[in-house]
């Protein structure tokens, strides 16, 4: 019977059986959850017979890793069709915190590649929102962010260079910005203010992020503020659309007076 499509190769599942030398229980919970991790949004997972005779065990045994997956929503079951990959759709809502610390909150593990820093001259619209003049240097720190590996978001910000020195070379690849604002320069950040509008990636772009040409995604302008009202970036992230969902708390206008 032909494979339906997306389901992962055998020579994929072959691999993975290989490299792991745990104990058996660990063992299928590890293959499957890096199964899952490397297959697409949707992809259709080994039956449970198939990865039964790969693993060597009964059924049921690995019912329960599967339960163990879906019960973490990192697959669904469809009845009479299988089990199928579903990767998470994170909020990014309103409360301001930095991306990696959003990451561990959610029991990831954030990290950066690709990562780009120079420092260069303000344009008039990268001053205007950094409220400094037009041409001064700033530092332009560009990465992919992560969440255990994956490609999250394509992160782009600008700093003063005059207010942060030396920050290019204080600051490692996969650090917290806001972390190293706080420990090296006692920046304390308060506040943002952010717009979100939709994009369509590029092809670079979406490659970067391991995605289609042309997929769509949040792009999120922010102007971060320290404790005493001054200006400390200003960013235009790219956030995967297909692992994202904005989350906004909306009032009835106030009716005194």
């Amino acid at each position: 019977m032909p494979r339906r499509r997306h389901e992962p190769s055998d020579e994929a599942l072959e691999s993975l059986l290989a490299e792991h030398n745990g104990g058996k229980g660990e063992h299928i919970r590890d293959v499957l959850t890096t199964m899952v991790l490397n297959s697409r949004d949707g992809a259709l997972l080994p039956s449970e017979r198939v990865l039964a005779e790969r693993f060597g065990v009964a059924r049921m045994t690995v019912r329960g890793s599967i339960d163990a997956l879906e019960s973490k929503g990192m697959v669904r079951r469809v009845p009479g069709r299988g089990t199928f990959v579903q990767h998470p759709t994170l909020t990014h809502s309103e409360i301001f915190r930095s991306f990696s610390e959003d990451m561990r909150m959610r029991g990831m593990t954030p990290g950066a590649k690709s990562y780009r820093a120079r420092t260069r001259p303000a344009t008039r619209a990268v001053a205007a929102s950094l409220d400094i003049a037009p041409g001064e240097p700033t530092h332009y720190i560009e990465r992919i962010r992560t969440a255990d590996g994956i490609p999250m978001a394509l992160e782009r910000t600008n700093l003063a260079a005059a207010r942060f020195p030396n920050l290019p070379t204080v600051m490692g690849h996969d650090d917290s910005l806001y972390e190293v604002l706080g420990r090296v320069f006692g920046v304390r950040l308060e506040s943002a203010r952010q717009t979100v509008t939709i994009a369509r990636l590029t092809d670079t772009e979406a490659k970067r992020l391991e995605v289609a040409e042309g997929s769509p995604a949040f792009l999120i302008e922010r102007i971060s503020v320290d404790n005493m009202g001054k200006v400390v970036e200003f960013g235009r992230s790219l956030y995967r659309g297909d692992r994202y969902a904005i989350e906004m708390h909306v009032s009835p206008p106030s009716t005194e007076g």
